[in-house]
């Protein structure tokens, strides 16, 4: 029995990225050009708002089967690259979700959130179906040990992602939630995801979206809770709580412009206070 895999390429990734090791962690904005002979395929792809793309990466090294996350840190563990999501793999296969911002003639896609580098070849292209290949309920490792390795720009470039894969677009209340995010990672000591982190929201339906994002926490797993505690009221608050230790932020502004949100003082847009019980 002949058990060769064989794939034609329908296209190839037009980047501004060359080098892997070069490209960040959100990937970049870019096109994908989709081969003449295949361009019929394309027909009703523009109804869909995101597509999960697969694609070659070419330069892997196909003969690792342990790497680190080393866009992250070269002092974390090595780990099997089936637990990773590095080029370097038996078969160099790239599965990641872009979003379409328009489709153009001659068969090109506008894309952003690509990571793959100019020249990949595309293998293949479905669309993305969120009550399919959403899985929010999904739980994965602790996170704490990479994040602390992080940088402020990389780690937040995560924040943001999370915030609005949830919400659906980033906005003035998605950046403050970023913000208190940011203070809650480092009055928590890690991970906003471990099963041990409880979220208490607020009225604001952007902020409370978007920390949901971040943290996953659900009523359906005990770790999301629909109001900030009774003191709170009267203010547009949010609280993190873990074991015996509470941090609570009370939003004195909502302002209107998402780079001042970023680059303004903590204390510009909110109070925090820290409890033990």
């Amino acid at each position: 029995m002949d058990n060769s895999l064989v794939l034609t390429p329908v296209g190839v990734v037009h980047s501004p990225v060359h080098e892997s090791r070069i490209m960040p962690v959100q990937g970049v904005r870019g096109q994908i050009e989709i081969f003449p002979e295949f361009v019929p395929a394309l027909e009703g792809v523009e109804t869909s708002s995101h597509l999960i793309l697969l694609a070659w990466m070419h330069r892997g090294e196909r003969d690792l089967l342990t790497a680190r996350a080393r866009k992250i840190s070269e002092d974390l563990p090595l780990k099997g690259v089936f637990s990773l999501r590095s080029p370097s793999r038996p078969n160099p296969l790239s599965v990641s979700v872009v979003r379409l911002l328009c489709r153009k003639e001659g068969g090109i896609l506008e894309v952003d959130s690509l990571d793959c580098i100019e020249g990949t070849p595309v293998i293949d292209i479905k669309p993305y179906q969120p009550g399919w290949d959403c899985v929010f309920s999904a739980t994965h490792h602790d996170r704490s040990v990479k994040i602390e390795k992080m940088g402020p720009s990389e780690y937040r470039q995560m924040l943001i992602r999370e915030a609005v894969n949830y919400h659906g677009e980033w906005c003035p209340g998605a950046a403050i939630a970023v913000r208190v995010a940011e203070c809650a990672t480092r009055a928590l000591g890690g991970d906003l995801t471990r099963p041990e982190v409880h979220l208490f929201c607020g009225g604001h339906p952007c902020i409370t979206d978007s920390l949901i994002g971040i943290t996953a926490a659900r009523r359906g797993n005990g770790r999301l809770h629909p109001v900030a505690r009774e003191e709170n009221r009267g203010l547009e608050c949010c609280e993190f709580s873990i074991k015996r230790y509470r941090v609570v932020f009370s939003i004195s502004r909502l302002p209107e412009d998402i780079p001042y949100i970023l680059s303004c003082r903590n204390e510009d847009l909110f109070s925090t206070r820290v409890f033990t019980t």
